[in-house]
Parts: structure tokens; sequence; C-alpha cells
């Protein structure tokens, strides 16, 4: 049914319980999983921050080289393999779609709301996701996550 899932992570609560859904799933149907984590380098996420642009992206490129590698550990204790991406752009929703193109995924699994800040306020990454993707996209709610931090199953 399902050859390659996405799950695009941010490091948020939601984002870690819609990694897990998609180890369960992709380990269900024996399918190839992709993480990918994109540096949101758009103005808004640099307008709340008194650092240079430069000092903000290295900033974001560790914060996403720290989260892939935190997925790929949980990804492997899970018997779940990835193949983890570092991505980059100014629209996240847009790389989340074009990589699915690129890596002729079948499914992206992610959670429904992840980043806080303007561009929550602006509309959220899975709302676009969704009206821009031709391929399924499978929402995590927030209702998944129990109390100690860990997802449902």
């Amino acid at each position: 049914m399902y050859d390659r899932i996405l799950v695009p992570v941010d490091g948020s609560d939601i984002a870690s319980a819609a990694a897990d859904h998609a180890f369960e799933l992709a380990r269900t149907v024996d399918a190839d999983l992709h993480v990918l984590f994109v540096v949101d380098e758009s103005v808004e996420s640099m307008l709340l921050s008194t650092h240079s642009m430069r000092t903000i992206l290295e900033s974001l490129r560790e914060r996403g080289e720290a989260v892939l590698d935190s997925v790929e550990d949980r990804a492997e204790t899970a018997g779940v393999a990835v193949t983890t991406t570092l991505g980059h752009g100014v629209q996240v929703h847009q790389e989340i779609v074009e990589y699915c193109t690129d890596h002729d995924v079948d499914l992206v699994v992610m959670g429904t709301s992840g980043r806080e800040g303007l561009e929550h306020l602006l509309g959220s990454t899975t709302e676009r996701v969704l009206m821009s993707s031709s391929i399924p996209v499978l929402a995590v709610s927030p209702e998944s996550i129990v109390e100690d931090g860990d997802s449902t199953g």
C-alpha cells in the first residue's frame, strides 16, 4: 500500500508522536521511512530575534541536526531504518511537498500543530501541506500524546 513514508519533524511533542505513528506504520507495511527537518529561512522566523540572520540560521541548523539524530535513535530502538534529511527553505510546507515529489513518497505522517509563533498565526504547516499535496496526509492530533510526553502507539 505504501512504499515510502515521510514524517516531517520540528522537535515538538506532536511531531514526536507523529514519528512514533510513522515508525509503527512503516514497520507494519514494510515501507521505507524518511524523516525531514526543514530549516525555516523565512523572514517570519527571523523577526522576533535580536541575533544576526547568520547566527539564527546556524542555530536552526544545529537544532535540526539534533532533532534528526534523536528521531534516528528512536527509530533504531523501534527497529525501523530511516533516511534523514535536513532541508531548508522559506516556505516549509512547500519544501515538504517538493520532498515528497522528489522521493516518490506515498504518505506523509505529521502532527496537526508544531512550532508556535507567527507561522502558526498565519496558518499551520500541516494545513498548507494538506491543501497542496497530491498524496495522502495522516495528521496526528495532540490527543495522541499521553501526559508523560510519550506518544501512544
